[in-house]
């Protein structure tokens, strides 16, 4: 918003610019104004820029640093649909080094700087389909973000801590995930603020959605697109850019087609809509600790509004399930035993950590077939993980 509210004043600081030459004067042409340059500012606040450009040019060449007549220039050409003509006229506008122009006599004498910082907000407006925040890649033909969607991180290492637990406090557990896991929630959570700021649809977040939840449900939903665990901008790279576009087409420095496209390759390449390839399936969890990892997870994700109750119920019922299986835990029916239900429910509320050894109780030689009977269907084991009380 803020990106959008400061190229939003640079339009304001031109149109603040010619009004005063606009006041008093009722026809354009050879009447009050005097100079090439007035009117070249009048002809093209009356929206004839062909004559605009004719005035400037004529203004130019009397006076090749008049920064007011490259403005009105550029501004005339972008609006003629000539962007490579008007960023030309901008980047001598910006680096014009003179601050004693005047052309306005008795009227106003208006300051350059203010066109400066004007010509310096186009031109990055036109620059923007040169620094892409996202592309197709090539060979997996896939949207991909670029390197200029990853800032540096600040040299100081307090500024940098600062930043890691304010965005800590926001993640609501996060630390908890690998770097993998992470980033799919975070591209979730980002695709979330885009919902919510009006920047897309609720149709575009619940399509995207369903075809990568898998990310977020993994044992009971298909896996999510491929490279979803890769590192994405932050939120607020994302909306900036988007800000930036919206305010680019609104300045004409590119098309509505070009600022479709980026809009949607930016939205692929944080949750594809369609994805062809997809990521590998989550690895059963391979004991108790890792299933009542499993558990945790899916409750921190519906406490960050990113699964529904029911959607978290049914992954919950599915990491039981495998993990019963893995670790030999159910009856003859394929039912889960209530003894190893009751230990990963108590994994929940405490850390797992390793019980203490049994002191070795000696056995009688003649009690050795009995014991090697009854070791077969007890198998006692892996509760050895659960917490101990």
């Amino acid at each position: 918003m803020k990106t959008r509210q400061k190229l939003s004043g640079t339009v304001r600081t031109a149109v603040l610019t010619v009004f005063p030459l606009i006041c008093g004067c009722s026809t354009p042409g050879e009447s009050l104004f005097k100079t090439q340059t007035e009117q070249a500012i009048l002809n093209w606040s009356t929206g004839k820029h062909e004559e605009a450009v004719h005035y400037a040019q004529q203004a130019l060449q009397d006076n090749p640093e008049d920064v007011y007549a490259m403005m009105v220039a550029g501004l005339s050409y972008e609006s003629l649909g000539y962007p490579n003509r008007a960023k030309a006229l901008y980047e001598q506008a910006a680096a014009v080094d003179n601050a004693d122009i005047g052309v306005f006599g008795a009227m106003r004498n208006l300051p350059p700087e203010e066109l400066k910082k004007t010509a310096e907000a186009r031109l990055a407006a036109l620059s923007l389909p040169q620094t892409p925040l996202a592309i197709i890649d090539p060979q997996s033909k896939k949207a991909v973000f670029t390197p200029a969607g990853f800032p540096s991180r600040p040299e100081d290492p307090q500024k940098e801590e600062k930043a890691a637990q304010k965005q800590e406090a926001i993640k609501g557990g996060l630390d908890m995930l690998e770097e993998g896991d992470r980033n799919v929630v975070l591209r979730f959570l980002t695709f979330t603020r885009l919902r919510d700021e009006k920047y897309v649809t609720p149709d575009e977040w619940l399509s995207r959605r369903s075809v990568n939840l898998g990310g977020l449900l993994p044992y009971t939903l298909t896996p999510a697109g491929k490279g979803l665990d890769l590192p994405a901008p932050t939120g607020d790279v994302i909306v900036g850019r988007l800000n930036a576009l919206r305010e680019a087409l609104e300045m004409r420095a590119i098309t509505p087609r070009e600022h479709a496209a980026e809009r949607e390759i930016i939205l692929e390449a944080l949750l594809p809509s369609n994805p062809f390839y997809r990521m590998d399936a989550a690895p059963v969890p391979r004991d108790i600790l890792e299933g009542a990892t499993a558990l945790r997870r899916i409750e921190m994700l519906q406490n960050i509004g990113l699964i529904t109750p029911e959607e978290a119920k049914k992954e919950k019922a599915a990491i039981e399930k495998l993990t019963y299986a893995k670790i030999g835990m159910t009856g003859g029916d394929a039912k889960p035993n209530e003894a190893a239900a009751k230990c990963i429910q108590k994994c929940l509320s405490a850390p797992a950590s390793p019980c203490p050894a049994a002191a070795p109780k000696p056995a009688a030689k003649k009690a050795a077939p009995a014991a090697k009977k009854a070791a077969v269907p007890v198998k006692k084991a892996p509760v050895k993980t659960c917490p101990c009380g």
